[in-house]
């Protein structure tokens, strides 16, 4: 039932796979990677760069085919994906070994981590960052089979980017069980939704996370029967919670859907919306509910605005499958309104990303553009709402894209593995932030102009013990010239820790 025991039986396999790559032919690897990925245990896998990074890179080698675009992700989709891996070269060893000794670590029964900045970073939060205070110690239980999944997780905080009255959570928490194919989820767990590497304009995770019950796929697998197989791989992640701390309209929802398909190897589409409904004062009738699920929010006179709506679509092209070269393009739009059946008031996104070796050191590059204001223009409506008048925030944080609304945003990255246990990523980013000066929006509650550069170092102490330091140096029109550093590490609670 423990998901630690099963760590060594995986590592050990994974060592001697690092040993006879070299020589094994496909078909051994491809059956080494499935009898492998048996061992260790399914369930949820909350949202990580490093392992975003990862499966990102062996898409664009097509090593595997499996999509990254909805977070968290269900280990068996991994497992299944890892399963049929090609595997031709060391390199990409490497990388399935890191993919690997990430979900092993995850699998660890009781772990704790640290972390400690010297000041507040007020830059916009990247993928996976769920650190919201200048310090933070947190103790986390894990337990679970294939049929079941559970995290429990107890954060302390001191000294809070933005107060939220509350020293201790549980945040990154859930109990998951599988029935056939679908993982049912309960718990406070971060969501991330779209193809791009530093945001999403419909949710991302710069958030704290909203309670609520998720429900998703637990493998992506296409339709058996003919008339559907085109759709291709595909998945589905449907939320609903409530808000926490929402003055504006207390107890107010949190609703969403999103869809995701591949109707060929090489393309993957997605559609996601997103709603507030309900709280305090606020009509909870299914009518009431029926009404914003059909998007039948544009009434008038003293009709009551039912939702406060946020949609749009998505795309990635990878390039591998077509051209032999591994790079792949996204975009993405939404809007807070409706015309014609569609999103209008829009937003944009779009980049572009890159994944090879150098000298037997897997690297990825990506540039990225985002655009929150409405139809290019700072007009004070994106992710603000007349009756939700707090916006489409939690504690003041963006729900959606990190810099928030009315902003934009180019942002230059990568990553590379340099050997086994160290690593380095790395983003520039230039960003016009709040340009109406929204006061809902407390990660950045003033108009503002930022250049940043943002540098972190993950050195694995053992395969289960990662050791984090972060640095960033910024440039701001209100805040000035501002530099800081950060630590964090997390640690398996065991007997012999610092053994290896």
């Amino acid at each position: 039932m423990q998901k630690s025991t099963q760590k060594p039986i995986l590592f050990t396999i994974y060592k001697r796979r690092e040993y006879i790559s070299m020589f094994a032919p496909k078909a051994l690897l491809a059956t080494l990677a499935l009898s492998s990925s048996l061992t260790f245990a399914q369930g949820i896998v909350l949202n990580d760069q490093n392992l975003r990074t990862d499966l990102n890179w062996l898409n664009q080698q097509g090593v595997i085919q499996i999509s990254t675009s909805t977070w968290p992700m269900s280990g068996d989709e991994i497992q299944r994906a890892l399963s049929q891996a090609k595997v031709s070269n060391n390199t990409q060893q490497k990388v399935i070994d890191a993919v690997v000794a990430h979900l092993n670590a995850n699998n660890q029964l009781l772990k704790a981590s640290l972390f400690a900045e010297t000041d507040q970073k007020n830059i916009p939060q990247a993928f996976g960052d769920q650190q919201k205070a200048q310090y933070q110690a947190g103790l986390e239980l894990n337990a679970g089979n294939q049929h079941w999944d559970a995290k429990i997780r107890v954060n302390a905080e001191k000294d809070p980017q933005i107060d939220n009255d509350q020293d201790v959570n549980v945040e990154g928490s859930y109990i998951a069980a599988k029935l056939w194919n679908q993982w049912l989820i309960a718990g406070q767990i971060p969501t991330y939704w779209g193809p791009a590497h530093d945001g999403s304009l419909i949710r991302g995770d710069a958030s704290r996370p909203v309670y609520g019950v998720t429900m998703q796929r637990a493998e992506q697998q296409a339709f058996s029967n003919k008339w559907l197989s085109w759709i291709g791989p595909w998945q589905y992640q449907a939320f609903a919670g409530q808000l926490h701390d929402y003055d504006a309209v207390p107890d107010a929802k949190l609703i969403g859907l999103r869809l995701t398909a591949q109707p060929l190897p090489y393309l993957e589409l997605g559609a996601s919306r997103a709603f507030q409904w309900g709280g305090e004062n606020r009509p909870e009738s299914f009518d009431s509910f029926w009404d914003a699920v059909i998007g039948k929010d544009n009434v008038y006179e003293d009709t009551p605005n039912p939702s406060n709506q946020v949609a749009g679509f998505d795309a990635r092209l990878n390039l591998q499958p077509l051209l032999q070269v591994p790079m792949g393009i996204y975009a993405q739009y939404a809007g807070e309104d409706e015309a014609g059946g569609l999103p209008s008031k829009k937003m944009y996104l779009a980049g572009v990303d890159y994944s090879s070796s150098y000298q037997n050191m897997p690297f990825q590059l990506y540039t990225e553009w985002a655009d929150t204001r409405t139809n290019g223009k700072a007009q004070g409506i994106t992710y603000n709402h007349s009756t939700y008048t707090d916006g489409f925030y939690q504690h003041g944080y963006p729900l959606a894209h990190a810099m928030g609304g009315d902003g934009q945003m180019i942002s230059v990255g990568g990553d590379i593995r340099f050997d086994r246990i160290n690593r380095v990523n790395a983003r520039i980013l230039f960003a016009k932030l709040n340009e109406s000066n929204q006061g809902i929006n407390y990660a950045f509650p003033e108009k503002d102009q930022l250049k940043a550069l943002d540098l972190t170092w993950s050195h694995y102490l053992r395969p289960d013990i990662p050791l984090k330091l972060n640095g960033w140096i910024s440039d701001s029109d209100v805040h000035g010239n501002d530099a800081g550093a950060s630590i964090g590490i997390e640690f398996p609670l065991e007997k012999g820790l610092f053994s290896y």
